[in-house]
């Protein structure tokens, strides 16, 4: 018999399944410690069996969890309401600049042909400028998502990778009252402030094209 389980885990299970292919949501529900129903929320680039078989693969792999696909229920939204052009996004601007008060970052963007810029303060030290860049890019980042759904910074760190130094930006992705735990990486590269920027953006990319942009916001408010 297996080990009841809790309802916090259920977060990192949510985690695993809405990274993969075609999923967009996922909800467990629990009963004395035993998964009763898994509800997942999908478009149409996938089969439901094989999101199924998907589900039931990851969760055994990662976690050790066994799923009955007698539990798990597939719900998908028509390919017109969710497959959105790809928002290829790129770091084109990175600016710094320094006075007696402290330091400021401002990041350009640019996705779509259009142009978004993001600025933050900080001090005048590695790790604040450092900050300041990654949150410089979220804010930036912020302005292609639709009200409801917003990017926060919550760590950037420095690590060795064998014989060479990465970047790691940590970020949290915040709607309906949950937050979900993102990860960037970059390797450090000949210009340190610039790979903060592209650790923030590797962050976010397999999320991006899923979540709604401003425009879509609008689409769906016009009566």
């Amino acid at each position: 018999m297996s080990e009841p389980h809790s309802n916090t885990a259920t977060e990192s299970w949510k985690a695993l399944v809405t990274r993969l292919p075609g999923v967009l949501g996922a909800e467990f529900t629990l009963e004395n410690g035993t998964v009763r129903e898994v509800h997942i929320l999908s478009d149409q680039s996938r089969s439901p069996k094989q999101i199924v078989r998907d589900v039931q693969s990851a969760m055994l792999a990662k976690f050790q969890v066994e799923l009955d696909h007698r539990i798990v229920s597939v719900a998908q939204i028509p390919g017109s309401a969710v497959h959105r052009p790809s928002r290829r996004l790129r770091c084109e601007q990175l600016e710094l600049s320094t006075s007696r008060e402290g330091a400021s970052a401002s990041v350009h963007l640019l996705a779509d042909g259009k142009r978004y810029v993001g600025r933050a303060g900080c001090d005048l030290s590695v790790g604040g400028r450092w900050r300041a860049i990654a949150q410089a890019t979220v804010s930036a980042l912020n302005q292609l998502l639709a009200p409801g759904f917003v990017f926060s910074l919550d760590e950037v760190r420095r690590t060795a990778m064998g014989e060479h130094q990465a970047v790691l930006v940590g970020l949290l992705l915040k709607s309906g009252g949950k937050a979900e735990p993102l990860l960037g990486a970059c390797y450090e590269g000949e210009d340190p402030n610039f790979s903060v920027a592209l650790a923030t953006l590797d962050a976010v990319n397999r999320r991006l094209s899923a979540l709604p942009s401003p425009e879509e916001h609008e689409e769906v408010q016009t009566p």
